[in-house]
């Protein structure tokens, strides 16, 4: 029940924004500003966010990126907020390409998991060595019994 109050609260704050701005700088002035906030915002995430995957890339192998992980996340995070149209959630996209910020938000969140956050990596990547694999070969024998079995042909059964 909280969940849909949120959001409808979400939702009149933002219309309130847009009145507000509205009201300051009129209704081109307000579609100008949603525009260019999109359009920048959204330039600045692919820019940090290839940054990051360029962090991640030059970490050595066994070397988990928690980092790294939580703020391509936020990241990803940010963008969906850049694209949604309104002036919060832009406000709240920018927050997140705050690094600083990210960090608080990392430590807030294991503070309220009571728990650390791991990465887990799995070898084959650039320059981390390959997981050994264990491969079984081996022959089945169908066991089921012809009356549970489907009806099909009884092709693969032994003659009486």
């Amino acid at each position: 029940m909280r969940l849909p109050l949120l959001l409808i609260a979400y939702l009149l704050a933002e219309i309130a924004a847009f009145a507000w701005v509205g009201e300051k700088v009129g209704v081109l002035g307000t579609v100008a500003l949603v525009v260019l906030s999109t359009i920048v915002g959204l330039w600045l995430v692919q820019r940090q966010g290839l940054d990051a995957l360029r962090k991640a890339a030059g970490l050595g192998p066994g070397q988990a990126p928690v980092v790294e992980a939580w703020d391509g996340l936020c990241l990803a995070t940010a963008g969906v907020l850049f694209a949604v149209p309104g002036f919060i959630s832009d406000l709240a996209g920018a927050a997140l390409l705050i690094p600083p910020v990210r960090r608080a938000l990392l430590g807030q969140a294991q503070r309220l998991s009571g728990a650390t956050f791991t990465v887990r990596t799995t070898g084959g990547g650039h320059g981390a060595p390959a997981r050994a694999t264990t491969v079984i070969d081996g022959d089945f024998v169908d066991v089921t019994k012809p009356e549970d079995a489907p009806n099909l042909p009884n092709t693969h059964l032994p003659k009486e």
